[in-house]
């Protein structure tokens, strides 16, 4: 693969006593003497001179001419609390700002402010001419913590999984615009681990039951999975290291810091039978996937060979990027952890991880994701047990669904490691409308202001492309000391996202902010939008048919009284007659149609199910044509398409015979989500083609066909009769 580094190939089996790999050269590795850094003192890459001037050279020019002057002040060697200031003159206006993407959050700002401008993940409003109303004289300052992080690793799977260099360059902007300066980077590594275990003596048939397919990796990466969806060719591993090449060179150049992998303990099985005198942890079959697909294998952290394996890809990995991060992320125990695990064993799996991490680099940071304690119900003494293996300074935990259950808090802080509050908001990439800007004020404020080692703000979503409006106000909640009020900042965003203000489009926005955006119980209502009277639902959505298979005895349920929906769908609706040429938009108006739609769409579910309840077959089939009809208009209502994320999927495949390969899985992690429905519906989405495909054509079928000897309704037998129709749809597509 020409990575310029020669490993001598493995030819003796492992004996109990530490094997000589790699040659002389990693013999006798010294012990590196690790001291606490309070200050969390974290490299950065050296920023290009042009990083600003480049990212707005891929605006329309208009953009660029706004600034007279754009100053980096920092010296962009270590990573520092963000500040930028926009100074504004008769003359033109002067940014002054930490480093680049410091400035390029502060324009994205000034542009959003003044000029009725966004730059979204989904998409944008960017007219070819400008036009700014900004006062003569002005000035704003931004100020936010040392690290803004971005990435989870099912995001690179359930968004990421196609993606080219298009698409994830046009990403990269959007991250430097919205002042990230740390990324996770995981592209491309199975390349470098299969030049690795090839060494080390496995087959290419053991790699082929190890590694899955690109739609599964996410989870490979954490030891969840193993072969599903088949093995990957060495021109698609070639062509994913060709392309984290070139993200890794994009972020660089803008000064933010990757966070590349580092050795976590997985192993191939074939590993395990080879060198069968080592020990191994069995970690457990995950999402009822079998020992096929998943039970991975975990080299024992007692074993010296872990270290040395560590290094040794560390060095083939620094051979590929150069040396520019020191910050590496890994995950060992994440949902499937082995089935008889000691606190003996998670000890030694921290020190082999960090210690394997600091022989490859002396420097290392560790990146570890908090979610394994809270999912797997992890003792506080053995978190402990675990984090304190690690030098204070030295271990960056991302407290990954903080917004939702801060774990800083039920883990005393992480016992002072430092930790970065994230909001995960997102299963799966589904999109259903929902979230909480008042609760996000909230709660981080409470860990800002707290006597913490918070470190910074992070976005680990499993999925991006839904509820915009929630990330951009956490970010600028991040970019701002001063209280960000939800009801007075969302009219902001409205007249950005679609360039114009009206009294309709605040009240329309203002209807969603007090609804989807306040997802809260009924007795709080900050902004008093609502009659607290009328609020008489669940604080949750009970069951949302379009998301979720029916259960036959319910109905939609909002935490909101429903007839808010039919006036939200007629303010958009006016609005739609002035903004349908709008890109950002449309996606809004697809989301808040599809609510009202569906709303509609459970009525029609009730009439159909009480046609079974009175044994009226007449009705039931009736009730179905309604169904049928509903799910149509769903269909024909939204934005993104099936056949996107198909064709993407195609497009990515090396050689192209194996497109047809990679179309199911992609057909399948959307729908059944394993061989056999292991994890069904849980990625769902609601996209034009698949809707009509997975509902429309299959629900009231499903229902028919479980209910003709009309008799007690059996679930099992209804998802049984779904089911047998989407596998069939998946191979005939």
């Amino acid at each position: 693969m020409g990575y310029g580094i020669i490993l001598l190939l493995l030819i003796v089996p492992i004996h109990t006593a530490p094997v000589d790999y790699y040659g002389p050269e990693y013999d006798n590795v010294p012990e590196i003497e690790l001291m606490d850094d309070p200050t969390l003192n974290i490299r950065t890459p050296g920023a290009s001179i042009d990083a600003v001037s480049n990212v707005l050279g891929r605006l329309p020019k208009w953009v660029s001419a706004e600034f007279d002057a754009i100053v980096i002040t920092g010296s962009n060697e270590r990573l520092s609390e963000g500040s930028a200031r926009l100074i504004g003159k008769a003359t033109g206006v002067q940014i002054e700002a930490t480093s680049p993407v410091d400035a390029l959050y502060a324009i994205h700002a000034y542009l959003r402010e003044f000029c009725g401008t966004m730059i979204a993940w989904e998409g944008e409003n960017v007219p070819k001419n400008g036009d700014c109303m900004r006062p003569k004289e002005f000035e704003r300052s931004f100020n936010s913590p040392k690290v803004r992080y971005f990435g989870n690793p099912c995001t690179f799977s359930y968004s990421f999984a196609w993606w080219d260099w298009s698409h994830w360059e046009r990403f990269i902007d959007w991250l430097a615009l919205s002042g990230f300066n740390m990324v996770l980077a995981p592209v491309g590594q199975e390349a470098i681990w299969t030049e690795l275990w090839s060494e080390l003596g496995i087959s290419q048939k053991g790699l082929n039951e190890f590694f899955p397919g690109p739609a599964y990796l996410a989870w490979h990466r954490m030891g969840n999975v193993q072969a599903l969806g088949g093995s990957m060719t060495p021109e698609y591993l070639e062509s994913q290291l060709e392309l984290n090449k070139k993200i890794v060179k994009r972020l660089t150049d803008l000064g933010i810091v990757p966070v590349l992998p580092t050795f976590a303990g997985f192993v191939p099985n074939e590993f395990e039978s080879k060198f069968d005198q080592l020990s191994y942890l069995h970690n457990s079959c995950w999402k009822k996937l079998n020992e096929t697909y998943s039970c991975t294998t975990s080299l024992h952290p007692q074993e010296p060979e872990f270290k040395t394996i560590a290094k040794a890809f560390i060095d083939k990995q620094t051979a590929v990027y150069g040396d520019i991060t020191d910050v590496y992320s890994a995950d060992p125990f994440n949902e499937s952890p082995p089935q008889h695990v000691t606190d003996d064993d998670v000890t030694r799996m921290a020190n082999a991880i960090f210690d394997g991490c600091t022989m490859g680099n002396s420097r290392c940071i560790w990146v570890l994701q908090s979610w394994t304690f809270g999912y797997d119900g992890w003792k506080k003494s053995t978190v402990k047990s675990f984090l304190t293996q690690v030098p204070k300074g030295r271990m960056l935990i991302l407290d990954l669904q903080a917004e939702n259950r801060p774990l800083y808090k039920e883990y005393e802080g992480f016992f002072g490691h430092y930790f970065i509050w994230c909001l995960l908001q997102n299963f799966g990439g589904s999109t259903l409308m929902r979230g909480n800007l008042g609760k996000l004020h909230e709660t981080y404020r409470d860990a800002l202001t707290s006597e913490s080692s918070m470190a910074g703000m992070g976005l680990t979503m499993e999925g991006i492309n839904q509820n915009y409006v929630v990330y951009q106000y956490m970010i600028d909640l991040a970019w701002t000391e001063k209280e960000l009020f939800p009801h007075e900042w969302i009219i902001g965003y409205a007249g950005a996202r679609y360039g114009t203000r009206s009294p309709v489009q605040a009240r329309a926005w203002l209807m969603l902010l007090a609804t989807f955006y306040t997802q809260v119980g009924h007795e709080y209502d900050p902004y008093k939008f609502l009659d607290n009277a009328e609020m008489t639902e669940e604080e949750q959505r009970r069951e949302v048919f379009l998301y979720l298979r029916p259960k036959f005895s319910q109905r939609i349920r909002y935490w909101f009284p429903i007839t808010i929906l039919d006036k939200l769908g007629n303010a958009f609706s006016l609005l739609n007659r002035t903004l349908n040429g709008n890109e950002l938009f449309r996606l809004d108006y697809a989301d808040v149609m599809r609510e009202v739609l569906q709303n509609k769409l459970s009525l029609r579910i009730e009439f159909m199910t009480n046609g079974y309840a009175l044994a009226d077959e007449k009705m039931m089939k009736k009730g179905c044509a309604q169904v049928e009809e509903a799910f149509d208009l769903l269909d024909k209502n939204e934005v993104h398409n099936l056949s996107d994320w198909i064709i993407m999927a195609r497009e990515a495949a090396r050689p192209k015979t194996e497109a047809d390969a990679f179309e199911r899985q992609a057909l399948n992690q959307v729908t059944l989500w394993g061989p056999t429905g292991e994890n069904n519906d849980y990625a769902r989405k609601e996209w034009s083609g698949l809707i009509r495909k997975m509902n429309t054509l299959t629900m009231p079928s499903s229902f028919i066909s479980t209910t003709r000897n009309v008799g007690p309704f059996s679930v099992t037998l209804f998802n049984r009769a779904l089911d047998t129709i989407r596998r069939k749809w998946k191979r005939d597509c």
